[in-house]
């Protein structure tokens, strides 16, 4: 029930323009006192009159009417259950999800609501509150678990609720996300924690690790190397199989030891496309659980080795090392042109780049710009844009003013300087980009946050080519830290679409000494062959339209990790199209789930999606523009580990101590929770609600004050008194 506290009216100038009051009420008298008519209509219109002043003055001093209610009500309890793949788990026959509805079932709770508000929330990767169905409609399938996000979701959704507590039932299998610690500390009540599970190792063997060669091209082996981890099962024989479309191509006896253990395969794919092998390991009787026994793997087999022309103005260290790192590779067949003879090379390799269509990569490593100005330019920027791929790297003769004005330019990602020397040499860091460490080609790993670390590990460079910018639809992967080109930081690795074909351009050198400085601190150079690597993977993928293409991050998600979509989209004249609805379809499990792509301007989509259990999957992306259909784009990906709830099967207490340590609260066992809740201050809140209204602009004074004035004019015209 609500009881008025307080009424307040405050003014604004109110004493000086109060004090016009009884002036206005003593000349409106005046005027009425002299009349002849009777003295009733003098009355009454004498008090239209006054009453319409006071309420004009009244306005002019802005008033504003405060009203204060205060009421009591109960403190709110949060109660928070974790519904992931996790609490399917058995522990001695019994699940966790269902030791954690018989909890919320018993007579805990129901004592706490007659003291309490009571809240109830599920979460997994993220916090929804439980619908009117209640506990039954907890299925316990979230594949990733967010801790962090669920309390930062919670302290929003109970701002100024009154909050006093939450009861986090969870198994503390956390595995995405923020830590935490830090949201339980910012939560601002006390987070008690209440552990379903055993803390002791289980009994399991699950393949934790699958990966393959990316590229490879038929008949060459290749080569899939399988992580095993087990606990409990010292000793014990399995078997690991390796199946492509239900038929089986490797298969190898295993001795489990506890801890991990590697198994290596080599197939030999027979035909070309999208290869997809399922590995999977006999499960063990008493086994705890067997969806971690099974990985998936895919492998993108074309039918020859893949060409890479090298053609370089001069020999250097940074071309041996790039050399050096493509031949690595059995898939490619590295082809190299240098310049090796004054006066004769110039004519020599414009007659090799008067013909560039072949299928595979062009690298022009330091080219001068004489050689691809003219036809030869004319011929490499029409090989790009019909659909072929194209590495640009710098040095001493790149990305000058003959390169401005040659007709490569126009493909091009960066803008050149009209200079004749655009090579600085002076130690600067590379910094990434905000999208550059979800772009394919500087992916080193799963794990975003690790990549960024691993680049900014990287020692100085002290060579590259200054320029102006970035072309229009193009995008930067890396930046200078320091230099600038057009009021934005200048791109030193920048990648774009041109027509039907991709080009890359690289404006550092002196990446030769990578490697060398990484070994001299007991690391290696994994970021740098990475990077070229991919560099490759990525120019020479082909896109299957037009005029919308589309991609995803990485080849190979873990169930319940985001899936990344870039997608891009032109017009009839293969221009950037902005503006565009680009819808995002994946068929999963039966369902179709889709998603709208953010526009990030120069038509450029992106967008996210968790990904499905393990298995291949097929997407589509439809971009749309006024009614307009403007194309449509296929995909691939490949869901290959298990879920992250069987990462690891034990109880986390540890994690879920801290959590309520941080936050003040404390961990309780299931049978010591009504302890907790009886050392609950649980005190009724009073609460005050205020409510402030302002006079001045409503309409209803003013109407008021035209109906006075109306009256009285009215009544005086009628009477002849005006």
């Amino acid at each position: 029930m609500f009881h008025l506290s307080d009424l307040d009216l405050s003014l604004r100038d109110g004493l000086w323009i109060g004090l016009l009051a009884p002036v206005c009420v003593y000349l409106a008298w005046q005027v009425y006192r002299t009349r002849k008519q009777g003295f009733r209509l003098a009355r009454w219109l004498l008090v239209f009159r006054c009453t319409a002043f006071l309420l004009l003055l009244a306005l002019m001093m802005e008033p504003v009417l405060a009203l204060t209610l205060r009421r009591e009500r109960k403190p709110l309890v949060a109660v928070l259950v974790d519904d992931s793949e996790s609490m399917r788990i058995e522990d001695d026959g019994r699940r966790r999800g269902d030791l954690a509805i018989e909890l919320l079932r018993s007579g805990v709770f129901e004592t706490l609501e007659s003291r309490a508000r009571v809240a109830r929330y599920r979460f997994s990767e993220w916090l929804a509150p439980l619908p009117p169905a209640g506990l039954d409609s907890l299925r316990f399938d979230g594949r990733a678990t967010d801790l962090a996000a669920a309390l930062d979701l919670l302290r929003e959704e109970t701002a100024g609720e009154g909050m006093v507590a939450a009861v986090l039932i969870s198994d503390g299998a956390h595995n995405l996300g923020a830590r935490p610690q830090r949201a339980a500390l910012e939560l601002g009540a006390p987070v008690f924690s209440v552990g379903v599970g055993s803390a002791d190792a289980p009994k399991d063997a699950a393949i934790v690790s699958a990966v393959c060669d990316p590229m490879v091209y038929v008949g060459r082996t290749l080569s899939i190397s399988v992580g095993l981890k087990s606990s409990g099962c010292e000793g014990a024989n399995s078997l690991l199989v390796v199946e492509e479309e239900g038929r089986r191509v490797a298969e190898a006896p295993v001795t489990l030891a506890d801890g991990e253990q590697e198994v290596r395969f080599s197939v030999a794919p027979e035909r070309a496309g999208r290869r997809v092998y399922r590995i999977h390991l006999a499960s063990l009787p008493g086994e705890r659980a067997t969806a971690n026994n099974t990985a998936v793997v895919s492998a993108e087999v074309i039918e020859n080795r893949l060409r890479v022309r090298i053609v370089a103005g001069s020999p250097s260290a940074d071309l041996a090392y790039l050399r050096r790192v493509l031949e690595t590779n059995d898939n490619l067949q590295v082809e190299l042109l240098v310049a090796d003879r004054t006066g004769e090379w110039p004519f020599r390799m414009q007659a090799e780049l008067a013909d560039p269509d072949f299928s595979g990569l062009l690298v022009l490593f330091d080219l001068p710009g004489e050689i691809i100005s003219g036809q030869t330019g004319r011929r490499l920027a029409e090989y790009v844009e019909s659909g072929g791929a194209m590495l640009v790297v710098g040095g001493r003769a790149g990305f000058n003013g003959t390169y401005a004005r040659s007709p490569i330019a126009r493909v091009l990602p960066v803008v050149c300087a009209q200079g004749a020397d655009t090579y600085r040499e002076a130690p600067f860091q590379l910094e990434l980009s905000r999208s550059g460490t979800v772009h394919p080609v500087l992916r080193i790993s799963d794990d975003p946050l690790a990549d960024r670390q691993a680049w900014s590990d990287l020692p100085p460079l002290l060579a590259c080519n200054v320029n102006h910018g970035i072309q229009g639809d193009a995008e930067t992967l890396i930046y200078h830290p320091i230099e600038r080109a057009g009021g934005e930081k200048m791109p030193l690795v920048a990648v774009r679409r041109a027509g039907r074909g991709k080009v890359m351009a690289v404006a550092v050198r002196t990446f030769w000494r990578l490697g060398l400085m990484m070994w001299g601190v007991g690391k290696n150079d994994e970021v740098s062959k990475a990077f070229w690597a991919n560099s490759v993977q990525w120019l020479v993928k082909r896109e299957d339209v037009d005029r919308v293409q589309v991609e995803v991050d990485k080849p190979v998600y873990r169930s319940g990790a985001p899936v990344t979509f870039r997608a891009r989209v032109f017009n009839e004249l293969l221009q950037p199209q902005a503006g565009a609805r680009v819808v995002l379809s994946v068929v999963d499990e039966g369902r179709v789930r889709q998603t709208i792509l953010d526009d990030e301007g120069q038509g450029r989509y992106r967008g996210q999606l968790k990904a499905g259990a393990q298995g291949e999957y097929a997407f589509e992306v439809q971009a749309r523009t006024g009614g307009v259909d403007l194309g449509r784009a296929k995909g691939r990906y490949t869901v290959g580990r298990y879920s992250l709830e069987f990462e690891d099967m034990r109880l986390n207490r540890d994690l879920l101590e801290s959590v309520a340590a941080q936050s003040g609260g404390v961990f309780a066992s299931p049978d010591r929770l009504s302890a907790v809740f009886n050392d609950l201050d649980l005190a009724p809140q009073a609460v005050a609600e205020s409510y402030r209204a302002r006079l001045w602009g409503k309409p209803w004074p003013l109407f008021v004050l035209i109906v006075l004035l109306t009256v009285e004019w009215t009544a005086r015209r009628r009477r002849g008194m005006i």
